[in-house]
């Protein structure tokens, strides 16, 4: 693709990759490995054994008796059968095919057949961080996992909140999934029932980057408000300001913040609103994604209101799974393919750029 993000703009984009640092990433790039990445829910995850796959790698996930989170490689070191088809004995998990027994840690601590154990006898344990409603995962170097550079998302536990999760399996690259949600002026093509103004593609924005992270702001002044905010506010028909700050945290981690100022009055004596919307992107492969999602509103409003919301929420986000898919789909059943890109796409290479760098640094000689 196109090296420069300058001369990336305007101009046709191709399959190959160019040897420079400045490339783009797609669906061909090398997944980034060392970063904190969403393995599951945290209501997913109980005393059965769960197998997973992630970054390519089959993991097996189940809580021990005290209800700690536990990811072993699903694959046992004998002869590779799942552990995920074995059984719990304790907070140990018992291969189904031989009976090796591995604890917690990964450590064999039986073998049927024998009395001694060999040293390197064990499953893979990979660091596993739980801050609820999420599970999060390193799959990279364990030397460099550190819980602290998981992005905060704290106000998903906030009693002032009303809060909304849920998770799709998406055939399209990791890659794409950043794209599109850095990308807001779809959205009133491709959800025309939740933004159905289309001067919101046509609003004003503002790129910034900071080291890895880069984002996006676009506001809109003085206009009705988006059937679907109307109806969590309670303000439909209300003209309003929004503001959209959408940002690329990490390979794993997007977070956007939509705020709307009530210019007639507002409702229930406020005037000002926001919603958090929380996008986790885990590669499954290199064109397979598990994609988990939250949204929380500083809005409080009952279970009939709230199961709407998600109802809409789902709606939108499988409209950008289909289209992504559709995306995949030609890419890989069609030769010479060239995409021309715009200014507002500018974030979104960005974006791409801060992949392709990492996964470069990942793999280039220590």
């Amino acid at each position: 693709m196109t090296s420069s993000l300058s001369e990336a703009i305007g101009k046709p984009a191709s399959r190959v990759l160019p040897d420079s640092s400045k490339r783009l990433a797609d669906h061909t790039t090398p997944l980034v490995r060392n970063e904190w990445y969403v393995a599951a829910m945290s209501d997913e995850l109980d005393r059965t054994l769960r197998d997973r796959w992630l970054l390519g790698t089959g993991v097996l996930l189940y809580r021990t008796v005290d209800g700690t989170v536990v990811a072993l490689q699903n694959s046992c070191p004998h002869r590779s059968f799942p552990l995920s088809r074995g059984t719990l004995e304790g907070d140990n998990v018992v291969c189904g095919y031989h009976g090796l027994t591995f604890a917690p840690d990964g450590a064999c601590v039986r073998i049927p057949s024998q009395d001694t154990i060999p040293k390197g006898v064990r499953a893979d344990r990979f660091p596993i961080v739980e801050r609820p409603p999420l599970v999060w995962i390193w799959m990279g170097d364990p030397d460099e996992a550190d819980p602290t550079r998981i992005p905060d998302h704290s106000f998903l536990s906030r009693p002032d909140y009303s809060v909304m999760s849920g998770y799709l399996h998406v055939k399209c690259s990791y890659v794409r999934l950043h794209e599109n949600v850095l990308d807001h002026t779809h959205f009133p093509f491709l959800h025309g029932e939740v933004v159905s103004d289309v001067d919101w593609a046509h609003a004003p924005f503002d790129v910034t980057q900071e080291d890895n992270s880069v984002g996006i702001t676009r506001v809109l002044k003085d206009h009705p408000v988006d059937p679907g905010f109307g109806m969590v506010i309670g303000n439909s028909g209300h003209r309003v300001t929004r503001t959209s700050k959408a940002s690329f945290k990490t390979p794993a981690f997007h977070a956007a913040i939509e705020t709307i100022e009530d210019l007639e009055g507002g409702a229930d004596e406020r005037t000002e609103f926001n919603f958090h919307i929380l996008h986790m992107f885990t590669p499954e492969s290199a064109t397979t994604t598990h994609y988990f999602w939250a949204n929380a509103w500083d809005v409080a409003i009952d279970d009939a209101l709230l199961g709407a919301g998600r109802q809409l929420a789902v709606a939108t986000f499988t409209e950008d799974a289909e289209a992504l898919e559709r995306i995949e789909e030609n890419w890989r059943r069609e030769d010479g393919i060239r995409e021309v890109s715009v200014t507002n796409d500018r974030v979104g290479l960005l974006m791409r750029q801060i992949i392709a760098r990492r996964a470069l640094d990942e793999a280039a000689p220590a």
